[in-house]
């Protein structure tokens, strides 16, 4: 069985941004007076409380048609479109993302105004680094692996081995990821399918390979279902395995 985040770490090219997360995540829970972070990630709560930094839900159409967040650093505050409060993944992922730049970059400009179109495919340095604290201020490392283990619990699913199938790029891993593990996480940690997707392929095991290949990626952000495979797919002996004839 695997033991707390040990087997999980950051891909190096965050480590920066994953400390600078860890760190507003940890300011937080010292300035609460708690031990635990809860699920989900209360980001705009604490953004106004426990990090100091103003916070409002406005109407920032005069900043841009696609404008859907904006920080200003200098003022120390941070500012939500209001067309998107009802999305929550949406407006939660927008709020970690702004909360970013203030973490991240004091020093390279003023204000920062946010679309939310290409997340984690941006060509702008800094949105790219905005993106991913957000995902590691909204999934730390951690959590995200005891919330692995609690699916599989859950479902009695063999932890070692769904837990390495998901790193396969077969059928019986997309049936995991689609049927029991990104509905789960996307829930516990109120982001969206594409955000969970990311920051997994933005994780790595010991030995430095990847948690999600790309071309693995890719094939679990297609829309639709592979319909054969996943109606043939049944938990034998708490693993996937695809049955056929008058098995299935």
């Amino acid at each position: 069985m695997y033991s707390g985040s040990a087997f999980l770490k950051p891909a190096p090219a965050i480590r920066r941004i994953e400390e600078r997360a860890t760190d507003c995540l940890k300011r937080c829970l010292r300035k609460l007076r708690i031990s635990e972070i809860p699920l989900p990630v209360p980001v705009d709560d604490w953004i106004e409380g426990p990090l100091g930094i103003r916070f409002g839900i406005a109407d920032l159409s005069h900043l841009g048609a696609d404008v859907v967040g904006a920080a200003f650093i200098k003022d120390r505050e941070i500012l939500v479109s209001e067309g998107i409060v009802s999305q929550e993944p949406r407006y939660r992922f927008t709020c970690a993302h702004e909360l970013g730049h203030m973490a991240l970059h004091q020093d390279v400009r003023n204000t920062f105004h946010e679309t939310d179109t290409g997340r984690f495919s941006r060509f702008q340095p800094y949105e790219r680094q905005a993106d991913r604290f957000a995902a590691a201020f909204l999934m730390p490392v951690p959590l995200l692996v005891r919330e692995l283990f609690r699916v599989c619990d859950q479902y009695r699913l063999r932890q070692r081995e769904c837990i390495v199938e998901l790193m396969m790029d077969t059928p019986e891993s997309a049936w995991l990821w689609k049927k029991r593990f990104l509905p789960a996480l996307t829930r516990s940690f109120g982001v969206s399918l594409t955000a969970t997707l990311h920051r997994f392929q933005d994780i790595r095991l010991q030995d430095g390979k990847s948690f999600l290949l790309p071309e693995h990626l890719e094939k679990l952000l297609r829309p639709g279902l592979p319909d054969e495979d996943f109606a043939a797919m049944r938990i034998v002996d708490g693993v996937p395995r695809r049955l056929a004839g008058k098995e299935a």
